[in-house]
């Protein structure tokens, strides 16, 4: 089925609320999902007022091992045995590109057995093509589970000087306008992946899971895969992806009145923040 098709059913089933009740959620995705903006720069303004969603490449996220989860050559490719099983299938895998190089198996084998006699060489010079590649081909795109995160306000939001869009989930799911949705992963262990058994969840391993460190952000990741040199990666939502607008607790009334006046316009709801009473929380009631 194209997507053309996917998103006609996705629309008719969550403009059903009937039907929209049994809309299948194996991940347990919460109905609204974050974005934290700041309200200086015109590029965090367009998630409002143009719909604008921006897919960054790898080499621009914050966390420098963020999709930077790499295959270990160094540990698996250290006897000889496993380097010539390792070499077999890259040449298998690899008939169409010695093809059009107009190379033969044995030239690839050559040089695949020269690089390995250096197999720190061989890692850095893997890692760094593997950036090249994903920085071309690969859009993230990061919201999180909850609005009230002190510190994503803190860090993603101009020190609660911004505000925080929480769009509609579902809908996002369904407007095939990304590849993938799914929550991140965090752990303490860097993941081991072996060059010579690759794991049926190493795509995720490499683009949705992170450092312990970052789980306070309770990430949903969605991502694409470009297949062209310079992708548009902007991505145009409608009205109807925005489920709601909140104004952080610093925010100024010029910039509220701003946000605020946008949002009306667009039947987008208004929601204010406030410190709870004596407690380390955020709390908010409706504009």
């Amino acid at each position: 089925m194209d997507k053309n098709k996917l998103k006609k059913m996705g629309d008719f089933l969550l403009n059903n609320p009937f039907l929209a009740m049994f809309e299948p959620n194996p991940d347990n995705h919460p109905p609204i999902i974050y974005k934290y903006r700041n309200w200086k720069e015109d590029f965090h303004k367009d998630l409002l007022k143009k719909n604008h969603f921006f897919m960054a490449s790898p080499s621009s996220l914050n966390d420098p091992f963020d999709c930077r989860i790499y295959e270990n050559h160094m540990k698996f490719l250290k006897t000889t045995e496993n380097k010539e099983e390792y070499i077999k299938k890259a040449l298998e895998n690899n008939l169409d590109y010695l093809k059009a190089n107009n190379l033969t198996v044995e030239n690839g084998r050559e040089i695949l057995s020269e690089r390995l006699n250096d197999t720190l060489h061989y890692q850095v010079r893997s890692e760094v093509i593997r950036n090249d590649i994903d920085d071309k081909s690969v859009g993230i795109g990061c919201f999180s589970e909850n609005w009230n995160s002190i510190l994503m306000w803190s860090h993603y939001a101009d020190n609660h000087k911004g505000y925080c869009v929480g769009f509609d989930e579902k809908r996002l799911r369904y407007s095939q306008f990304f590849g993938k949705v799914k929550r991140v992963e965090y752990s303490i262990d860097y993941p081991e992946l072996n060059p010579l058994n690759k794991r049926k969840n190493s795509y995720e391993l490499k683009y949705f899971y992170k450092s312990l460190d970052w789980e306070y952000e309770e990430e949903i990741r969605v991502m694409n895969i470009y297949n062209t040199e310079k992708p548009n990666r902007i991505i145009e939502l409608e009205n109807k992806h925005i489920k709601e607008v909140i104004l952080g607790l610093k925010t100024s009334e010029n910039d509220k009145k701003e946000i605020i006046s946008i949002a009306k316009d667009k039947n987008i709801d208004v929601w204010e923040t406030t410190k709870a009473e004596f407690k380390f929380e955020i709390e908010r009631y409706k504009h």
